[in-house]
């Protein structure tokens, strides 16, 4: 008598791989039949067997059938390097076995009955078949392969078993091969080369009765396996509202904003090389830990803590205590690791976990930096700016505009975006030869802000702002 399933029709499997459940409405639809398709390398086989070992877990028996391309105790080796292996689950939930043999001495359509028969037996509620492509290689004809994966399809469903089928396929394979006809879904891996730097994506194609969430999710391999990241489950909370005015550790630029900037609001800092874009972010935690209390933390991509703590020296500002006591932290990733997806979480989860009230990014044009596509990084601002409001925390995003541009910012997306901008400029003084410092506060969503450029200088304690008069006293 077969034993009842954990998951009925209406139901889905879950992944093991949050993310991964979440783009998919929470996991895959049961006795699904799921084409996972990508060039060799792109992680098929380890997105595959790392959900085997977590339903394995969960007291889902699954089976991995290998075909021709590696013998299933050299796929188990290889994969035993990650984390979610479990040798107590290989052998009991987690079987490997190994059909190419089956299908090159019996031929397609009598192996098909051998592994229908091999299935019934153990009664897995999760087949991986891998790779799947590999058996075209054996098939006699294209009619025949056709009526082998009809067959197939049908086996499984009737098993009631989900069915994961691994292969290393083309986009133009998608358009043309039976498989793809009969499958449910489609979960395609593929690799970009962006500024030098490998990045691997996934993307739902398919899901037949799932309202999966579209686009290209970046992932890497880590120890643990796949790890996908997405914000797409980061919405602006109801009861979030920019809040009281805070200030910011420089009074003249407090009175220009009627009282500083409003708790919670992400504010562009937009200036080229040597407007004084860190030295106001610094004053701005340095201020904010010492004077009111409030936490903060400063995530840099070029410059170390130990750089940013002999910079802050330079005005007085000694941030060893703050340090010490985590009233400051300082977050450094070297540029070459800088993953953005990665890197947006990562700032998800530290301004969480430290109760950071201020915040500052520096900057958002090195976070960005290997991304081209406009949609993916207005997205990405879009996210990291709604997770920083449900957060409460008042941030500062340092960019810089290209070299010799008159934009406002790196990519041009960021002022429309974000709810300020504060602009800092290097520009022609009034003598001969020489320049002056300004700050101009562009915009500031729901603020009677004050307009114009005043002059900004970088004194021996910090920033020193002296607005133009008219502007202090219009109301």
């Amino acid at each position: 008598m077969r034993k009842p399933r954990g998951h009925s029709r209406d139901r889905r499997l879950s992944t093991g791989i949050a993310p991964l459940d979440t783009i998919l409405r929470g996991g895959v639809p049961s006795y699904a039949v799921v084409i996972v398709a990508g060039a060799p390398g792109t992680g098929k086989t380890t997105l595959a067997q790392q959900i085997l070992f977590a339903n394995a877990r969960a007291g889902h028996k699954g089976v991995y059938l290998a075909t021709v391309s590696e013998s299933p105790m050299k796929a188990a080796h290889y994969q035993s390097n990650f984390s979610f292996f479990d040798p107590a689950q290989f052998g009991e939930n987690v079987i490997f076995m190994d059909i190419g043999q089956t299908i090159r001495k019996e031929g397609l359509t009598p192996a098909l009955d051998t592994i229908a028969d091999t299935l019934r037996e153990i009664q897995p509620e999760l087949v991986v078949v891998d790779s799947f492509k590999a058996i075209h290689d054996l098939a006699p004809s294209p009619q025949e392969m056709r009526t082998f994966v009809y067959d197939l399809a049908i086996d499984l469903s009737t098993m009631r078993a989900t069915s994961l089928l691994v292969g290393e396929y083309t986009e133009d394979n998608i358009a043309r091969m039976p498989e793809f006809a009969v499958a449910d879904g489609i979960i395609h891996l593929y690799t970009e080369v962006r500024n030098d730097q490998l990045q691997r994506y996934l993307r739902v194609l398919k899901m037949r009765g799932v309202d999966h969430l579209t686009g290209a999710f970046n992932f890497t391999l880590k120890p643990s396996g796949l790890e996908i990241y997405t914000l797409v489950d980061e919405k602006v909370h109801p009861d979030v509202v920019r809040g009281e005015p805070i200030p910011s550790g420089i009074p003249q630029f407090d009175d220009l904003l009627r009282g500083g900037i409003r708790r919670g609001t992400p504010v562009l800092l937009s200036g080229a090389a040597g407007t004084g874009k860190s030295t106001f972010a610094l004053q701005y935690l340095y201020k904010g830990a010492t004077e009111y209390g409030e936490p903060g933390v400063y995530f840099s991509y070029e410059e170390t803590p130990d750089q940013i703590s002999a910079n802050a020296e330079h005005f007085g500002w000694d941030l060893a205590p703050l340090l010490a006591s985590g009233r400051l932290r300082i977050e450094h990733t070297p540029l070459p690791e800088v993953n953005t997806s990665e890197q947006t979480l990562r700032i998800r989860d530290i301004v969480r976990e430290s109760g950071a009230r201020r915040v500052v990014v520096d900057s958002l044009s090195m976070l960005l930096h290997r991304v081209e596509q406009p949609d993916i990084i207005r997205q990405i601002i879009y996210q990291l700016c709604t997770v920083l409001r449900n957060a409460g925390a008042t941030t500062l995003l340092i960019s810089d505009p290209p070299a010799n541009s008159t934009a406002l910012s790196r990519y041009g997306v960021e002022e429309s975006i974000i709810d300020g901008a504060v602009i800092l400029r290097i520009v022609p003084g009034g003598e001969q030869r020489t320049r002056q410092r300004t700050l101009e506060i562009y915009k500031m969503r729901g603020v009677a802000h004050a307009s114009g450029e005043h002059t900004m200088k970088i004194t021996s304690r910090g920033i020193a702002l002296y607005p133009r008069i008219e502007e202090l006293v219009r109301s």
